[in-house]
C-alpha cells in the first residue's frame, strides 16, 4: 500500500526539525549581534545593484511558482500523490497561520520605518511579523524534508531559502521576520505531520 509506505519513510522527522531549529537560534544570534536592521540595510541597499534586481525580479520570483506547481503535478502521481496533498495543504495553511500571527504582533514593515528601496511585486500587507511569504514557501518545502526526499528537499528548501532572501532585498520584510516565518512554519509542518500520520494510520487499521 503507498500510503503505508509513505508513512515509514516519516520516522523521526523531529531529529531533522530540531536541527533546523538549532541553525534558526544561531541565525537568530547572529542578526542579534549584528542588528536586525542593520542587516536589512546591508541587504535592501549595501549590495543592492541593476543585475541583483534583474535576477530577483525577473528569474527568482517566476521560480517561486514551482514550490506550487510541483506538488499539484504530484497529485496525478500515484508515487507522490500523498506528499504533494501535504506539501499543496501545509502551504496556504502555513500562510494563513501566519496572517492570524501577524495581527498579534502587529510589527510595522522596513518601508513604514526606514527610508529605504522597494521593488517587487509582493502581495504588502499592513504588519510584517512574521513574513507570510516565507512561510508559504517553507510550508510547500518542509513536507519533502519530512518525507526524506533529499534531492526534493534540497531544491524545494533552496528555493524558500531564496523567498526569504528576495522579500528582504526587495524592502518588504525585515530578516526577522523572516527568521520568525521559518521558526512557525517548522511547528505548523511538524503539527500537521503528526495529524497525517494520525489518519494515515488509521486508514491504513481500517484497510483504506
Amino acid at each position: 500500500m503507498q500510503i503505508d509506505l509513505e508513512n515509514k519513510r516519516m520516522k523521526n522527522p523531529n531529529k531533522t526539525f530540531t536541527v533546523l531549529l538549532i541553525v534558526l537560534v544561531l541565525l537568530s544570534i547572529i542578526v542579534f549581534l549584528i542588528g536586525n536592521e542593520q542587516l536589512f540595510l546591508f541587504i535592501n541597499q549595501g549590495i543592492a545593484n541593476p543585475v541583483l534586481d534583474f535576477i530577483v525580479l525577473n528569474i527568482l520570483i517566476p521560480l517561486f511558482f514551482l514550490l506550487g506547481i510541483i506538488p499539484f503535478i504530484m497529485l496525478f502521481l500515484d508515487k507522490y500523490r500523498v506528499l504533494g496533498a501535504f506539501s499543496l495543504f501545509s502551504g496556504p495553511f502555513c500562510y494563513v497561520v501566519g496572517s492570524l500571527i501577524k495581527l498579534f504582533f502587529k510589527m510595522p514593515r522596513p518601508f513604514n520605518v526606514l527610508s529605504i528601496s522597494v521593488i517587487g511585486p509582493w502581495h504588502v500587507g499592513q504588519f510584517s511579523f512574521p513574513s507570510t511569504t516565507t512561510m508559504l514557501a517553507f510550508g510547500f518545502a518542509l513536507p519533502f524534508l519530512i518525507q526524506r526526499k533529499p534531492k526534493w528537499s534540497l531544491f524545494f528548501l533552496t528555493l524558500s531559502i531564496l523567498v526569504g532572501f528576495s522579500v528582504i532585498y526587495t524592502g518588504f520584510h525585515f530578516p526577522s521576520d523572516v527568521l520568525g516565518g521559518i521558526f512557525f512554519s517548522i511547528l505548523i509542518v511538524l503539527l500537521l505531520n503528526k495529524i497525517k500520520t494520525i489518519i494515515i494510520n488509521k486508514m491504513i487499521e481500517h484497510g483504506a
